[in-house]
């Protein structure tokens, strides 16, 4: 678990960074304003990616962007009219031990919070997890020993750990929209990951990012170099070194931990099939039915008094296929079902 101490021989810059890192719930300044910050920001980012020259240009880019943040902060804190705290996200599940940074600026257990605004921090600890319903549409999930500051609508700064984000998630968690949603980017040392409607996952430890896609594509921005991840795909930055590009499976392995994060659901009056494609997609596993018959049938077979599920996806297929008229099995990546008869 983090611990936020104060070091009277951190060096200057590192105290900066240290401070703002312990920082409370900030209000934000007016959309104008933000937007304005925003693109002076990137257009440096860019000119600094575009130069691929060395990493003192890039440690002066982070010094000004943190300056430039500093500035439109509290700039809006001196402007009454128009300051508000923006939600970002709900959260729709968490266990084991999840804390946040408080207006105290110390860290409070998750149980009092039920939303998340732009500003705040979320620490988790050992085998810990939390799932949250992204505002402009999308499910983000953050594993264990995980540390995540919630920037804006758009955007989050991973600062270790691991987090996974769907763009579209199964229309039955509760909470969370099935439309895909807008922009979202995850903020890294390593590099800027921003998704092309996706299920990703990120991985920051030390100076390497790790991004692993399951669907879709995601595009890396970094200081050295940029990348783009498609699906089955892993790419890993390290330092300096040129990224790599590594083939993985869309299931199991490090994948695993995002089941034990799925939300709840009602499946209550639900089809079969809209049941299988939430597990389905959970587990990043294929769909097929053996036969036309049978998926016509998956469509039309309904659950009924069933209502809430909050179970791991795998437990779930395995407490609840039993009451439909199908089996089921799990083999090379894909759920297989079949008429029981």
């Amino acid at each position: 678990m983090s611990e936020f101490k104060e070091d009277p021989q951190v060096e200057s810059g590192d105290a900066l960074e240290q401070l703002l890192s312990n920082a409370t719930v900030r209000p934000v300044p007016d959309s104008h304003r933000v937007s304005a910050a925003r693109d002076v920001v990137h257009a440096e980012w860019r000119r600094v990616c575009a130069g691929r020259r060395s990493r003192r240009r890039v440690t002066r880019f982070a010094i000004a962007a943190s300056v430039l943040i500093v500035v439109f902060s509290v700039f809006g804190l001196f402007r009454t009219s128009g300051v508000h705290f923006v939600q970002v996200a709900a959260i729709q599940k968490s266990f084991g031990t999840i804390h946040w940074l408080s207006e105290r600026s110390v860290l409070e257990p998750t149980a009092s919070l039920a939303k998340v605004h732009a500003g705040q921090t979320i620490v988790t600890g050992d085998e810990s997890g939390i799932a949250l319903a992204w505002i402009n549409g999308g499910s983000v999930r953050l594993d264990e020993n995980t540390k995540v500051e919630f920037q804006d609508e758009s955007s989050i700064v991973l600062h270790s750990g691991q987090i996974y984000f769907d763009s579209q998630p199964a229309e039955i968690i509760g909470g969370t929209s099935a439309s895909a949603a807008n922009a979202f980017t995850v903020i890294t040392v390593q590099g800027l990951v921003t998704h092309k409607g996706t299920q990703f996952m990120v991985h920051v430890h030390a100076d390497t990012l790790t991004v692993s896609v399951r669907e879709g594509q995601v595009s890396i921005d970094g200081p050295y170099y940029d990348s783009d991840a498609r699906r089955g795909e892993q790419v890993i930055f390290s330092g300096s070194r040129s990224p790599t590009t590594l083939r993985i499976n869309a299931y199991g392995g490090a994948w695993k931990w995002i089941g034990q994060t799925s939300p709840p659901v009602d499946v209550n009056g639900r089809s079969v099939h809209v049941f299988l494609e939430w597990a389905s997609r959970e587990l990043g596993l294929e769909l097929k039915f053996l036969g036309d018959t049978v998926k016509q049938a998956v469509h039309a077979e309904r659950l009924i008094g069933i209502g809430r599920i909050d179970k791991q996806p795998e437990a779930a297929l395995k407490m609840y296929m039993p009451t439909t008229a199908f089996t089921w099995r799990i083999a090379e990546g894909a759920i297989y079902v079949s008429d029981s008869e």
